[in-house]
């Protein structure tokens, strides 16, 4: 039993608010922003549109209302010595088809370090001007070559820029771009038709 007299005793606690200093936290995130922000590595990445090859049959070519191009196929091989430019002719500038298809190189051998995208333009060129219609071209690229060359071949068979009436001027070349992978064949250069005919004679076309 609680003895007389005594009171019962009770506890108050007082809560009382503690104010935190921000102050060092946001001088910290004052000095390490800029910091970090001058320390980033920015890149940009330029999106180029290059078109896939499309499977296509010979009936459909046939049927084309526009007629052949000219050019069966056309592929520039950007390797580490160089480039080369390499096609297949169906057709004469005329317009009259060949009797047999002609096979043509050009070679454009590396100039230090640089490629000669200036020569590789003006067969491009000439070309287009034999050939007006064809606009698809394969690039089979080694792995040696740099992203940067890559670009300024893809400017280079795009568009040719000409200075007319003081105006800087453009006209497209060969804008439609595919990649591919590079191969190697054995022996000497024996034309961009050497896998196509193996496969029209199994299929008994040739």
């Amino acid at each position: 039993m609680r003895p007389k007299g005594s009171a019962k005793k009770t506890s108050t606690r007082e809560v009382v608010a503690a104010d935190v200093d921000l102050t060092p936290i946001m001088c910290l995130f004052i000095i390490l922003v800029p910091l970090l922000l001058l320390s980033a590595v920015f890149e940009r990445l330029a999106a180029l549109q290059v078109h896939l090859p499309e499977a296509s049959t010979i009936e459909e070519s046939e049927e084309s209302k526009e007629g052949p191009s000219g050019i069966v196929e056309l592929r520039l091989l950007l390797e580490e010595d160089g480039l080369a430019l390499e096609g297949t002719l169906s057709h004469d500038p005329s317009g009259k088809e060949k009797d047999v298809y002609e096979d043509v190189r050009y070679d454009f051998p590396i100039q230090g370090d640089l490629y000669d995208l200036e020569g590789l333009q003006k067969s491009l060129l000439e070309l287009k001007q034999q050939y007006p219609k064809h606009e698809e071209i394969v690039f089979l690229v080694d792995d040696k070559v740099s992203y940067d060359v890559i670009v300024q071949a893809m400017d280079a068979c795009r568009l040719e820029y000409y200075a007319e009436e003081g105006k800087k001027r453009s006209r497209p070349l060969f804008p439609d771009i595919a990649l591919s992978e590079p191969f190697s064949e054995e022996g000497d250069f024996e034309g961009l038709r050497k896998g196509t005919r193996e496969i029209d004679q199994k299929l008994g076309i040739r």
